[in-house]
């Protein structure tokens, strides 16, 4: 039963902040799980958008396809975020796919079962707006960070997917590893590049001392990644 494993609410997202215990529990008796194996798609772009998504285990990416059918990387996304936001209003339809990069659990949740959450936990509609607002930010980054060079978009692609999915080396918390499946055409296709000049901008990464590893397995220098923007 639920009950009896740790919640998975219980990570440093800060989503959860503003419900209480009580709201908390609330959620986990409204909200259902639901599994999907690597690879399997959560939702498609065009179908109707009935449920928001909250992510509680694994990672999943929202792609859009290009008019030649090349796959374009929106985000990477994992616990306690939210996908399908388009379900607040009526008839909408999801604008992306969402696939499911691990083994994934989510917890869909439709409009009246969202009201019923607003209803019974008041700081759950907040909680959900103050996500909103970081996703609108998130977005403005990428557009401004669109015209960066290469290598300091694929650094800082890194640093956010070892921010928000690896682990403080223990030996140096300068340091974090990153255990991603991201390859590197699918990093390109996140920060919209082609996979040949992000190959080029990892082996410069290592050379200058900022990443080290590869095929998924990394260890971020934070400090000189967060700095690439102002020597580049």
């Amino acid at each position: 039963m639920m009950s009896e494993r740790r919640p998975w609410f219980v990570t440093d997202s800060g989503f959860f902040d503003h419900l209480s215990d009580e709201e908390k529990s609330v959620f986990m008796r409204v909200c259902p799980e639901k599994g999907y194996a690597a690879g399997e798609t959560i939702f498609r772009e065009g179908d109707p958008a009935d449920s928001l998504h909250i992510v509680a285990k694994g990672r999943a990416k929202l792609v859009r396809y290009t008019a030649d059918g090349r796959e374009r990387i929106l985000a990477v996304v994992g616990p306690d975020d939210l996908i399908g936001e388009a379900f607040v209003r009526e008839d909408a339809a999801y604008r992306v796919d969402a696939v499911a990069m691990t083994d994934t659990v989510t917890c869909p949740m439709s409009r009246g079962q969202f009201l019923q959450m607003s209803l019974q936990a008041p700081g759950f509609p907040l909680a959900f707006a103050e996500m909103l607002a970081q996703n609108l930010f998130r977005c403005r980054d990428q557009l401004t960070g669109g015209y960066a060079p290469i290598k300091v978009r694929v650094g800082q692609a890194l640093l956010d997917q070892g921010q928000r999915f690896g682990a403080n080396d223990a030996a140096d918390p300068d340091w974090i590893e990153l255990n991603t499946e991201l390859r590197h055409e699918e990093i390109a296709a996140l920060v919209g590049a082609t996979r040949v000049s992000v190959s080029t901008a990892v082996a410069d990464l290592r050379r200058d001392g900022l990443v080290e590893g590869t095929r998924g397995r990394y260890r971020l220098f934070v400090p000189g990644l967060a700095d690439l923007e102002l020597e580049d």
